[in-house]
């Protein structure tokens, strides 16, 4: 039985430039989506992150997974949705055709078809809500902006966001910033980039709320200050 070749220029293009320590989206034909992360050159992704309802094959290639805290979903995604490690280039190839190919439109938005259910619906109610933040730090923010705007994004029943500074002194927070998710336990998750472009104005929406939070940071996090309400910074004076 002799199965299609589909292009796949899009995952060609990502794993041959990588994607710069961050994710980078690969959608489908059929509406669902795939985050890679991957270095320049590498036969494998260092980390594939799948939209919910599409699932990883049972396969070795498949088999490691880093599976997703609920708190990061406001509910359970089930089994078939996590980050999963070191995966072939052959397999997302495979997995790609399995779902009809490289979607034409990499840029759009449209949900995955599991989102057509209570969770879904939820999901796009939130992005709603919070529609009114787009370019929030498009002027640039401190730390009082950071309270306001994760304080809006967690209120509303969205991830928990952080951001965490270079340093803390008698004049507040400052330095370079970078935005986290945190969990209950304290544990940092990266952030989609896609956020960040749409707070600041230059992206127009920052895709799924249930998309937003991909894989731990592995590194523990220590931190010399902190003013419990979404700012941390790494060194005080």
């Amino acid at each position: 039985m002799s199965t299609r070749t589909l292009s796949t220029t899009r995952l060609d293009a990502v794993m041959a430039e990588g994607t710069d320590h961050g994710f980078t989206r690969i959608r489908l034909a059929d509406g669902h989506a795939l985050f890679i992360k991957a270095r320049p050159g590498a036969r494998a992704a260092e980390e594939v992150l799948v939209s919910p309802g599409l699932s990883a094959p049972d396969t070795e290639a498949w088999a490691g997974e880093d599976s997703w805290e609920e708190w990061l979903t406001g509910g359970n995604l089930g089994a078939d949705t996590g980050t999963f490690l070191d995966v072939p280039t052959e397999a997302l190839r495979d997995l790609i055709g399995e779902h009809g190919g490289e979607h034409e439109d990499q840029e759009g938005e449209d949900p995955a078809p599991s989102a057509e259910g209570a969770a879904g619906e939820a999901a796009q109610d939130l992005s709603a809500e919070l529609a009114d933040l787009h370019g929030a730090f498009e002027h640039g923010y401190g730390a009082d902006d950071i309270r306001r705007v994760f304080g809006r994004i967690s209120d509303a029943g969205g991830p928990y966001l952080v951001c965490v500074w270079d340093i803390a002194d008698d004049y507040g927070f400052g330095g370079n910033s970078e935005f986290y998710a945190e969990d209950e336990d304290g544990n940092l998750f990266e952030l989609q980039p896609d956020v960040h472009l749409w707070l600041t104005g230059e992206q127009e929406t920052p895709g799924p709320v249930d998309t937003w939070v991909c894989a731990r940071v592995r590194e523990l996090a220590e931190f010399a200050a902190t003013d419990d309400r979404h700012n941390y910074a790494r060194t005080e004076r």
